[in-house]
C-alpha cells in the first residue's frame, strides 16, 4: 500500500504567493495614503495636458487652462440643452462672480435653466456633453433640483433647474430700465474684410474697431467706422509665447531695441486715421515683459492714445505699465467668441451683461468671425435692457 502523502502535491508555494501578495496590498495601500495633495502647479499640468477632445478654434492659444476650462463647460451645457430643444430664452445667467486660480482669474457661474423637463431628463445629456468637451469636469447633485460642476475640485458652474412650461419672457426694450451698467465690445482683427466692417457700422449700438495697422484695407475700413461715429484703437501686434504664432506685419519683439519698438508705433499709428487707443494683438509673451512694454506706452503716450490690455496672458504687465506711465489704460474682461458658435457667443455676451451690471463697466472682446457677427445681430434683440453700450472711452466717466 502507497503512502497516500506522496500523492498530495506541496501547498507551501500557495502560502507564498498569499503572503506576498498581502504584502504587496499593504504597501500599495501606504503609498496611495501617504501621496501628497496635488498642488496648483500640478493641477495647471493637468489641465494643459493634451486630452481627446474636440479641439477649439483660437487665434492664439490663451495661456489660461481654467479659464478655457470654464468656457469648454459653458459649451458643453448649452450644446446639451439646445439639443434638448431648451429655448435658449430659458437659460438665464443669474449670478457672475469673478475668482482666482493661481494667477488666474476665472467666472464663477449660477445659472437657471427653465424647461418642460425634469432635471433629472437633462443631465444626462449635460454629462455627455461635458465628457466630450471637458472631461476633467464633474457632475455633482446638491438637490433635486440644483448640481454643481466643478474642474479638477474647483467648483465653476450651479445649475438650478426650474421645470415650466412655455418661454420666459424679459423686457428687450432698453428705454423702459434704468441703466444698472455699462458695456463695451471691441472687435479685434479688423482689415481684410470690408463686409465685416459694414455688418459691425450697421448695428444699432457701438462697437470699437480694433484694426490691425498694416492689413489691405485699414484706411477704408477706419473711414466706414468713422462715417458712423465708432471709436477706432490700433489692433498692435505683438510677440507670442510660441513661436508658431505669427503676429503679422508690423509687430513688436522683446529683443527689439526700445528706438525700433517706439519707431514700429509710431508708424504703425500712422496707417490707422482716426485711432485714439491700441491693444494688443497676441501678445502672450511681449505683455509680460515690462521693459519692452514701458517703451510701447511711452510712445502710446505721445501719441495720445489709451491702452487697453487684452489679457492674453494672466501674467501680463500692460495695463499696470500704462497707468504707471500716467495713461488711460483698460483691461478685458471676457472673450466672448473662443468657441465659434453663435449661442457660445450669446452666452458670453450675457455674462459681459452680467459682470457690467454687478462692477458697473465691463469690456467684451471678440472677432470678425460670421458667427460673431450673427451674434451681435441677435444679441441686438435680447440683450439686458438695463446695460448700455459705450464706447471704451466713455467707460470713464462711469
Amino acid at each position: 500500500m502507497s503512502d497516500s502523502r506522496q500523492s498530495q502535491p506541496a501547498r507551501w508555494p500557495y502560502y507564498a504567493l498569499a503572503a506576498l501578495c498581502c504584502i504587496t496590498l499593504v504597501a500599495l495601500i501606504y503609498v496611495l495614503s501617504s501621496a501628497p495633495e496635488k498642488k496648483h502647479s500640478e493641477l495647471v499640468a493637468e489641465m494643459r495636458a493634451p486630452v481627446n477632445v474636440a479641439s477649439l478654434p483660437y487665434e492664439e492659444r490663451l495661456d489660461a487652462p481654467m479659464e478655457e476650462g470654464v468656457k469648454r463647460i459653458d459649451y458643453a451645457i448649452l450644446r446639451a440643452l439646445q439639443d434638448a430643444h431648451v429655448p435658449t430664452s430659458n437659460i438665464e445667467l443669474i449670478a457672475i462672480e469673478q475668482q482666482k486660480f493661481g494667477d488666474e482669474s476665472f467666472h464663477f457661474q449660477q445659472l437657471r435653466i427653465n424647461s418642460q423637463y425634469r432635471p433629472e431628463d437633462l443631465i444626462a445629456p449635460i454629462a455627455k456633453e461635458l465628457l466630450q468637451w471637458s472631461n476633467k469636469a464633474t457632475l455633482a447633485k446638491l438637490s433635486t433640483t440644483i448640481y454643481r460642476v466643478t474642474l479638477n475640485d474647483v467648483e465653476t458652474h450651479l445649475l438650478k433647474f426650474n421645470q415650466t412650461s412655455g418661454t420666459v419672457d424679459s423686457d428687450k426694450n432698453p428705454g423702459t430700465l434704468d441703466i444698472g451698467g455699462h458695456l463695451t465690445i471691441v472687435i479685434d482683427d479688423l482689415g481684410e474684410s470690408i463686409s465685416a466692417a459694414h455688418s459691425l457700422a450697421g448695428l444699432g449700438y457701438p462697437v470699437t474697431f480694433a484694426i490691425w495697422p498694416r492689413s489691405s484695407y485699414a484706411k477704408e475700413i477706419a473711414g466706414i467706422a468713422s462715417a458712423v461715429s465708432r471709436e477706432i484703437i490700433i489692433h498692435q501686434p505683438m510677440e507670442a509665447m510660441s513661436a508658431d504664432a505669427k503676429p503679422g506685419p508690423g509687430a513688436v519683439y522683446v529683443d527689439m531695441t526700445s528706438e525700433d519698438i517706439r519707431a514700429t508705433i509710431r508708424a504703425n499709428y500712422k496707417l490707422v486715421p482716426g485711432a485714439v487707443g491700441l491693444n494688443n494683438h497676441m501678445g502672450s509673451k511681449f505683455t509680460r515683459e515690462r521693459k519692452a512694454v514701458r517703451e510701447v506706452t511711452l510712445e502710446a503716450k505721445e501719441c495720445g492714445f489709451f491702452v487697453l490690455d487684452s489679457m492674453t496672458h494672466a501674467k501680463s504687465v500692460f495695463f499696470n505699465e500704462a497707468k504707471r506711465q500716467g495713461l488711460i489704460a483698460f483691461r478685458r474682461n471676457v472673450f466672448i467668441d473662443n468657441v465659434k458658435e453663435v449661442q457660445s457667443t450669446l452666452h458670453q455676451l450675457k455674462k459681459a451683461e452680467r459682470i457690467a451690471l454687478a462692477k458697473g463697466t465691463a469690456i467684451a472682446i471678440g472677432h470678425p468671425y460670421p458667427t460673431t457677427l450673427l451674434a451681435l445681430q441677435e444679441w441686438e434683440k435680447q440683450r439686458n435692457g438695463r446695460v448700455a453700450v459705450v464706447k471704451l472711452s466713455e467707460l470713464l466717466n462711469f
